[in-house]
Parts: C-alpha cells; structure tokens; sequence
C-alpha cells in the first residue's frame, strides 16, 4: 500500500502545483497589465518584479482551494482514462482507501495554509504594500497627514488636524475621553518626547451638568502609542494575520466601536484554510461518479465547485459583518455545509 499511497499522492501534487502556478500567474499578469499605466517614471525593474513576487504568498492562498477542487478532479480523471482504477479495485483495495493519500495532503494543505497565512504571507504584504507606495502613482505616503480621527484605547477618540509622522508632532487636536466623568482636549499641540506623548498650550473640560474648563501649558499624556499607531496608513484586514487583526478587535473594543466586520474577517482566518480539506471530500465523490469525462469538463465543474464555494462563503461573511449572524458562526457555516455535502457524496462513493 505504500508504494500505491506515494504514487496517488505524487499525481495529485503534481497537479496542486501545476495548477496553483498557472492561477498565480494569470492574476499577475492581470494585475500588471491593469496597473502599467499608474507606474511611475523611472521605476526599477527589481522593484517592479520584487513587488510580484512578494504577491505570490497572499496569491496562493487565496487560489489554494481552486486548485485543488481541479487537482481531484484531473488526478481521478487520469487515473480513470489509464485504467488504474480498475486494476485498483481489481487487486481488492476499494476506491475510498486508495485515494486516501489526497485526504491527507488536504489536511497538510490547510496546516500549512494557516501557518504561512500568519507568518510569511503577513510579511510579505507589508513589503508588498510599501513597494506599491514607492512605485505606483497615487499611492506615495504624506509627510504631513491631514484630518486624522482614531480611537485609541482604552477610552480617548483623537481628532487630529495634522499629523508630521517624521517629527512625531501633531497640531490642532481635539480628545474626547469617555469615562464616568467624561471630557474633552483641546490643544494646539502634541509632541512624542522621551516616549511619551506631551500636549501643549491646552484646555481641558469636564462635560458635567456645568460646563468647567482648565487652561494648561503643558501636560503628559496617558497613552502608550508610538507616532506610527497615528497615521492614516491603510492594511486590509484580510491582509493582517491573527494576531495583528485581534489587537485591531481589541482597540476597537476598547474605544466602544462596532467590531462585527473585523471579528467576522477574524473567524474566517481560521475557517478558510480549511476549505483545502473539506473540498476534497466533495471533489473526489463527484470525480469517481464522473470519471469518465474529459479534462475539459473536469477544469469546468472544477472552477463551478470552488466558486460555489467562494460565494457561500462571500454571503456568510457579508452577513457575519451586518451583524446578522454572530461572527464565529457565519465564518463556519460554508465549511459545515460544504463538509455534510461531501460525507453524503462520499458515503454513496462506489
């Protein structure tokens, strides 16, 4: 059995990659083609390749279970037009233990997937990002950032008419503190100094019943954020690993904002991976019950399984973000549904 389990794992992987490859590729050339024309002047062909290629990480696991939804289905197809399955059942071993090996190359997919999802691909993004900011037209950072409104926890909400990140200073600013006797900032200015943040020229009030204020030239104040944490600096949180997106959660929280959408993008960082294994369970019983098509067939109901995936999984998310559905439960309902249909397809697998 082990000479059959390293053949009918080496057939599938051979197509993964194949495939995955091909994915990656068609979408940074359509990504470049698209984008040529907001390139800057002047820009240096390994920056411009470097960028690509740090897409390569976020790319593949976006494709990951496209490709191997069409991986099944072209490794079953081959092995059916070579007669292998027959001669499988015909030495007494049945289809289901045969094809085990891509069952288990689906759960290490899914490992893998969410480790690299956490690790490298977080990396990646962030150079990534700071490529396109250098390179493409539009996307150059501010010196000076103008009209900043952030929460910051566990209890202040900073507007900030303007921001030098460079000189960690910040003027015209306005600080709502919610509290059980709550107020509000005004400054005219901030200042990070020795790793603390220094208001100045100020006046601090207390929204009671009347309205009481107090004149300072100078304060400190109670918050440990760098400058960094002030810019208007934009990261999808699809792009964020784990840990970055909880403390994203966690300061949202913290300042009393609604979290439903980050919560929902959260759960689905450890549902998603999974679809790698759960397909298989649906890809594999259709390729048996279809064996006998042609690769052409086989790409196409390969592409119609993951897209229905990819918008069952659209339309949980979209409703895990409006609240509708609690979040950990909408980022699980496409894996369940996809799983129940693949443990019915494949108790029926002749």
């Amino acid at each position: 059995m082990r000479i059959l389990d390293k053949y009918v794992t080496k057939e599938f992987l051979r197509f993964y990659f194949i495939f995955i490859l091909f994915f990656i590729a068609i979408f940074i050339l359509t990504d470049f083609f698209t984008s040529i024309s907001k390139l800057k002047k002047g820009i240096e062909f390994a920056s411009l390749v470097s960028y690509y290629l740090l897409q390569i990480p976020y790319l593949w696991i976006l494709l990951s279970p496209v490709s191997v939804v069409i991986s099944c289905l072209f490794a079953i197809i081959y092995l059916a037009s070579t007669n292998q399955i027959q001669a499988i059942q015909t030495s007494g071993t049945s289809i289901k233990r045969a094809l085990l090996p891509i069952f288990t190359c689906g759960l290490i997919i899914s490992f893998t997937i969410l480790f690299l999802d956490n690790t490298l691909t977080f990396q990646t993004n962030q150079l990534a990002y700071e490529l396109k900011q250098k390179n493409f037209i539009g996307m150059a950072k501010e010196k000076i950032q103008k009209n900043i409104f952030i929460a910051v926890p566990p209890s202040c909400i900073f507007y900030i008419r303007s921001f030098d990140l460079e000189k960690a200073k910040m003027r015209d600013i306005l600080i709502y503190k919610k509290s059980f006797s709550p107020s509000l900032i005004v400054a005219k200015e901030g200042k990070w100094e020795n790793g603390k943040w220094t208001l100045y020229q100020g006046r601090e009030y207390w929204l009671k019943d009347k309205l009481k204020g107090i004149y300072f030239n100078q304060r400190f104040l109670g918050i440990d954020q760098k400058p960094s944490y002030f810019t208007k600096k934009y990261f999808p949180p699809e792009r964020m690993n784990i840990s970055e997106l909880k403390k994203h959660v966690e300061n949202y929280k913290k300042s009393g904002f609604e979290t439903s959408d980050l919560e929902t993008e959260l759960n689905f960082k450890y549902s998603s991976p999974f679809a790698n294994f759960i397909l298989i369970f649906v890809s594999i019983p259709i390729g048996i019950f279809l064996r006998k098509v042609g690769r052409g067939a086989g790409l196409a109901l390969g592409l119609i399984i993951s897209f229905g995936y990819y918008e069952t999984m659209a339309f949980f998310k979209a409703i895990g973000k409006g609240g509708i559905v609690i979040p950990g439960i909408s980022a699980w309902i496409p894996n369940i549904v996809f799983l129940a249909i693949g443990i019915y397809l494949t108790t029926r697998m002749e």
